[in-house]
């Protein structure tokens, strides 16, 4: 299996994130919950990058 580059990984955090966000059946602390820990992760993918 081959390795995701940094901008692969980015965009696939970023589609998750709005995936999350989009969904009506997750109550507000649940959504919160998810993209918190994505945003996390995309902080740390785009801060390993520059």
């Amino acid at each position: 299996m081959t390795q995701l580059s940094k901008k692969e990984k980015a965009e696939l955090i970023a589609a998750a994130m709005k995936a999350i966000s989009e969904q009506k059946g997750l109550s507000p602390e649940a959504r919160q919950r998810g993209l918190e820990i994505l945003q996390k992760a995309y902080m740390k993918n785009t801060a390993s990058s520059s």
